[in-house]
């Protein structure tokens, strides 16, 4: 995983499209009612982690990236370890964004550490969390569509600001009596990459045990880059 230019930072963070799938009523659609359920049970639990693949299709390499690693969510803080093909660490612990990157095990060199401070300002622009506050997510996306197949609902998305460099940003959770849950996440970026990301293995815990969990400290030794 390299890292990331600015821009491209903040659209960190997470669709299946099935063909044949029914819209939902206009007022359904303004209902979201699946999503906001789920993304309350989100807010509510106190600890949040799972499995995740993320996918990205560059148009203009003619390339496709893909990148296993885990997730913990709680109270909007997030962190994300990819372990294949390269090891990387990414943590938002409430104020600034950190990206950690260990050197290529065919040129071994320091670890790369990028660092963003967080503001109200372009505290939007961190999907995964202002997904999770939901106030605020539906305060800068508005829905294109919602459909239905089945347990599956899938929105779309639209940015109401250009400053986010996100395109065709999709939802898909899944709803039923036993099951509240979002499933992937996808969206394309101002410079031709679609990125999506499934989520699998998620668990939702009453309690986090690990206090440390959210909380980051470069490496020593390591090159710190201030974004």
């Amino acid at each position: 995983m390299r890292f990331l230019a600015k821009p491209a930072l903040w659209a960190v963070l997470f669709t299946i499209i099935s063909s044949g799938l029914a819209t939902a009523s206009a007022k359904k659609i303004d209902e979201f009612s699946a999503l906001k359920a789920t993304l309350k049970k989100y807010r509510n639990t106190s600890l949040i982690t799972m499995k995740v693949e993320k996918t990205v299709k560059s148009e203009l390499l003619g390339k496709e990236t893909r990148m296993l690693g885990t997730i913990a969510l709680a109270a909007g803080k997030f962190r994300w370890e990819n372990n294949e093909p390269e090891k990387s660490l990414l943590v938002f612990d409430g104020k600034n964004i950190w990206n950690e990157q260990s050197a290529p095990k065919d040129f071994p060199g320091p670890v790369q550490v990028a660092k963003a401070k967080v503001d109200k300002k372009n505290k939007s622009q961190i999907i995964l969390s202002t997904l999770l506050e939901g106030k605020a997510f539906f305060e800068n996306f508005k829905v294109m569509h919602e459909k239905k197949s089945n347990d599956l609902w899938i929105y779309a998305f639209e940015s109401k600001t250009k400053d986010l460099n996100l395109k065709d940003l999709e939802i898909v959770v899944r709803q039923s009596k036993a099951t509240k849950e979002v499933q992937s996440i996808s969206y394309s970026d101002d410079v031709g990459n679609r990125t999506e990301m499934k989520f699998s293995k998620i668990e939702f815990k009453k309690s986090n045990s690990d206090k440390k969990l959210f909380q980051y400290s470069p490496p020593k030794g390591a090159q710190v880059t201030n974004l």
